[in-house]
């Protein structure tokens, strides 16, 4: 009779999530049921199936080896589910699923901060914002798109050909410090680095060392100087905190530091504008390879970032990172 067995997705869902917080009593909580109704579930599942999913043991629920074997397929079964009624609801046009937006740090603050409130009416749609800062290599090499990933906001091209990369706005990126830090350690030029402590950021790192890079003075030539120093940190927010208590040199955009700029809490180091110029992109599939939910979020996002960079006293974006 095994070939009849009918499998409801209501109780592969309450076997997931059972399996997840290895309790009757959370996973009830979490599916918003009764913890009978729950417990009922999955005892009829496993009257019918004839083996046990689950024992108990002196704390909690834990896989038996039946259990542990079924789970992948679980899971699977409502992944395939859930991508189903992802088709439908995006052939019907309705909101709903989920949209991932990656960015570096301070871009994911910004958005959160300026932009996706903005997005009106998005129903059921969940949008999921994730941090992605650049190694050493993406710069050159281009970005890699994670699996997840709808929409990727970085400063570099992608390494796939075939994703559409939207310029939105090009800033510079040069180095700050705080004026008692100069007075107390001048320094006359990006030469002068060397000399100096400099806050690196783990990502960047090579053999101890990070790699800054300035267009020489006068002309459009870019060079790239090595610096070290007592302190990495994994983004420029931290960075940026650091170099404020008076601990070193930071390599930031400048449209991150509008504040310090303005109370002179931070200072550009060098006199001249020797400045690298960053593209800030955005990056994602082809729309006729979109969710529709995707392509609403997308416009959204993109229609408030250009709208607010146009807006801007100097045309480009306080971005925060």
């Amino acid at each position: 009779m095994m070939n009849k067995l009918q499998l409801k997705p209501r109780e592969l869902k309450i076997i997931s999530v059972i399996a997840a917080t290895h309790s009757i009593g959370d996973a009830a909580a979490l599916l918003g049921m009764a913890q009978a109704n729950v417990s009922k579930y999955l005892s009829d599942f496993e009257t019918r199936v004839g083996l046990k999913v689950f024992e108990r043991t002196t704390r909690q629920l834990a896989l038996t080896q039946f259990g542990e074997a079924l789970l992948p397929y679980v899971n699977a079964t409502l992944d395939k589910n859930s991508q189903l009624i992802n088709f439908i609801a995006d052939y019907k046009h309705e909101k709903r699923g989920k949209v991932t937006i990656y960015a570096p740090t301070g871009i994911v603050t910004y958005l959160s901060r300026h932009v996706i409130h903005q997005i009106k009416d998005i129903g059921d749609i969940r949008i999921s914002l994730k941090t992605y800062n650049l190694d050493r290599n993406e710069f050159s090499e281009g970005v890699t798109f994670p699996d997840d990933c709808d929409i990727l906001i970085t400063y570099a091209q992608p390494k796939d050909e075939s994703l559409v990369a939207s310029v939105l706005t090009q800033y510079s990126v040069t180095a700050f410090a705080t004026e008692e830090y100069l007075n107390q350690h001048p320094l006359n030029g990006p030469e002068d680095l060397i000399n100096h402590s400099c806050i690196l950021i783990d990502s960047m790192l090579v053999d101890d060392a990070n790699i800054w890079r300035f267009r020489v003075h006068g002309s459009d030539d870019v060079q790239d100087y090595r610096v070290t120093g007592n302190y990495i940190c994994d983004n420029t927010q931290t960075a940026l905190e650091l170099a404020r208590n008076n601990l070193g040199i930071v390599f930031a955009p400048k449209e991150s530091l509008k504040k310090e700029l303005k109370n002179g809490s931070l200072v550009p180091c060098f006199p001249h504008q020797e400045e690298w110029w960053l593209d800030l992109t955005a990056i994602f599939r082809k729309r006729e390879y979109q969710p529709w939910r995707v392509q609403y979020v997308l416009d959204g996002v993109l229609n408030n970032l250009r709208q607010q960079i146009a807006q801007a006293a100097n045309g480009r974006p306080e971005l925060d990172d």
